[in-house]
């Protein structure tokens, strides 16, 4: 009886060896050859998607939110602190990077700062902000569309929504809403809002 040894002829291996390396079968398509990358950028854009509200640019300066007449109003010991950098966390911050604007005022013989910061933001994002400024504080009729104020830490914080804008002023010099009212006004005012 002859036998058959364990060799293949050498097609035979090559073909069966070529189709175990690939993994292709006849009815398999073949993918195209890729590019290798040239570290080139893409042609086509991507984009990341983003948790943060994306706010308009406000285009007014500190000097025409709150005015130095304004300021000698309400106490001729206050002058502007210029290159202002809000603490991390704080609504100062959180303007900026909705593409608003921060400002701090200091009294010359205590120390004691105003921060005010606005942003111009869009309906969702204002319907947070007013939900957890309802959450931490007292509404009050006192100044804006909708207005609230609170106390803590010794530092009296007023938010004001008024139409697309977030405002936000900040003292210890303010131990009720009346207190910053002259501050809000003329931001509301240098707003044109």
């Amino acid at each position: 009886m002859p036998r058959f040894g364990s060799v293949l002829p050498p097609v035979v291996a090559a073909a069966l060896a070529l189709a175990v390396l690939t993994g292709c079968t006849p009815d398999d398509e073949v993918a195209p050859p890729t590019a290798a990358p040239t570290g080139e950028p893409s042609a086509e854009p991507t984009s990341e998607p983003t948790d943060q509200p994306v706010g308009t640019a406000i285009d007014a300066t500190c000097a025409e939110l709150v005015s130095a007449d304004t300021l000698y109003v309400y106490n001729p010991n206050f002058g502007p602190v210029d290159g202002y950098t809000p603490a991390a966390g704080s609504a100062a911050a959180s303007a900026l990077t909705y593409r608003g604007v921060a400002c701090r005022w200091q009294n010359q013989t205590n120390g004691q700062n105003i921060d005010v910061s606005v942003a111009q933001l869009d309906d969702e994002s204002l319907t947070a902000l007013k939900n957890a400024a309802y959450a931490d504080s007292e509404m009050v009729p006192t100044y804006g569309d909708e207005a609230y104020f609170g106390v803590s830490g010794g530092v009296g914080t007023a938010q004001v929504f008024q139409g697309p804008y977030w405002i936000v002023a900040e003292s210890v010099a303010f131990f009720e809403p009346g207190d910053a009212t002259e501050i809000i006004d003329s931001v509301i005012a240098g707003l044109g809002a």
